[in-house]
């Protein structure tokens, strides 16, 4: 014996079941009026800058106009708080950068850079070494003349 079942709906065909596509739905237009205020991108970095430093008061952030659509974000922290708004492989810096750059995507063209300014920074304690030759490895003052245990 055959049991009666109602017809199977296809929702992939706009049917009036109480599919996705019923009126409003899931989709959202953008609204075209003006976007709002714009945003303090200056603000939101000292914010978080200041979040993170031990030394909150000596965190200070300048904002620069580069051109309409370009914005720089210079940050300068204690020497202490460097490490700390840089962060392990850099990822609060870049987590930084990301939340800003999603910020800023609601400007159509608007592009924001974060970047440290402290002198500390280029000054020879932090710059990369000189390259050296190959030959240039025996007596050199990693191996303060020794031999190497690798036969050098």
């Amino acid at each position: 014996m055959q049991r009666n079942r109602p017809p199977r709906r296809d929702f992939r065909r706009g049917g009036s079941g109480g599919g996705f596509n019923r009126g409003g739905g899931f989709r959202r237009d953008r609204p075209t009026g003006p976007a709002g205020p714009s945003i303090d991108y200056r603000a939101l970095v000292e914010f978080v800058a200041k979040s993170l430093a031990e030394k909150p008061d000596e965190v200070t952030v300048e904002s620069f106009e580069r051109g309409g659509t370009t914005v720089a974000i210079k940050v300068k922290l204690a020497d202490e708080d460097i490490g700390r708004f840089i962060g392990k492989a850099g990822r609060n810096i870049e987590a930084i950068r990301t939340l800003v750059r999603v910020a800023s995507s609601r400007d159509r063209g608007k592009r924001v850079f974060v970047d440290l300014a402290n002198p500390s920074l280029s000054s020879g304690h932090f710059a990369p070494r000189e390259r050296r030759s190959s030959g240039d490895l025996k007596g050199s003052p990693r191996t303060h003349g020794a031999a190497s245990e690798f036969g050098g």
